[in-house]
């Protein structure tokens, strides 16, 4: 999505040249404090223009909005929708191109009504992007990046996986396996084939527990980081102005 002839003038009329800096600059104090890895920043910028600074702006450029034919109760969010178009380009540089674009397949009716009339009122163009500070992610694509970064995770998930299965071979039984495995408790019997299957049920279920937490922790961690990334690149941004 980018700005059509009707939104550019808006932001000229506007006079949003004057307040670009001191907003980018307000919006990376926001990130540098806020900052996630993978949230959208469409709502920081909301946020961003709700600040005491911006009130004159932002009463001048919801009143031309408005005048656009736009619901009283839209002009706000149009104004945020205008604002981060304008600004998109400004704030990848800052944050060294972590800011990943796609499409926004998963908007409400309301919100898509909005899109349309601003493309036919010639505010905007093309799809609605949804911008994401980082990148986008999701815990299945992070768990397997997290076994290929460290290949050694995936040795006791396997040789637990197939103690738990020789104890169900062996119990006859997998549920007992699976019983065995996540409570420790251990089934009477005093064949050695029964003591094996006890010994191993157990054995499978301690290291996939202990691996479990371990992948737990590691993905706190990871996720830790990559917010911490995102603020700092805010806080270098504040460091040179």
């Amino acid at each position: 999505m980018s700005l059509d002839i009707k939104g550019k003038e808006i932001l000229k009329e506007a006079q949003f040249n004057k307040f670009k800096e001191a907003f980018i600059e307000s919006l990376m104090e926001k990130i540098s404090m806020e900052g996630r890895y993978g949230a959208d920043i469409r709502p920081l910028i909301e946020d961003t223009l709700k600040e005491e600074a911006f009130v004159d702006f932002i009463n001048k450029i919801t009143e031309l909005i408005e005048k656009s034919k736009i619901e009283k109760d839209d002009c706000s969010k149009t104004a945020g929708v205008l604002i981060e178009e304008e600004i998109a380009d400004d704030i990848k540089e800052i944050l060294h191109g972590q800011l990943e674009e796609e499409e926004d397949s998963n908007t409400s009716k309301e919100d898509q009504r909005l899109h349309s009339k601003g493309e036919r009122l010639k505010f905007w163009k093309g799809p609605r992007l949804k911008r994401l500070l980082g990148g986008k992610h999701t815990r299945l694509g992070d768990i397997s990046r997290l076994f290929k970064d460290h290949p050694i995770l995936g040795y006791p998930v396997i040789l637990g996986a197939m103690f738990l299965i020789i104890s169900a071979v062996l119990f006859n039984s997998v549920y007992k396996a699976l019983v065995v495995g996540l409570t420790l408790t251990i089934f009477p019997g005093e064949t050695l084939k029964l003591m094996v299957a006890n010994i191993l049920g157990g054995l499978g279920g301690i290291l996939l527990f202990f691996t479990s937490v371990t992948i737990v922790l590691e993905y706190i961690l990871i996720a830790e980081r990559r917010n911490t990334h995102i603020q700092e690149l805010a806080r270098e941004y504040l460091k040179r102005k």
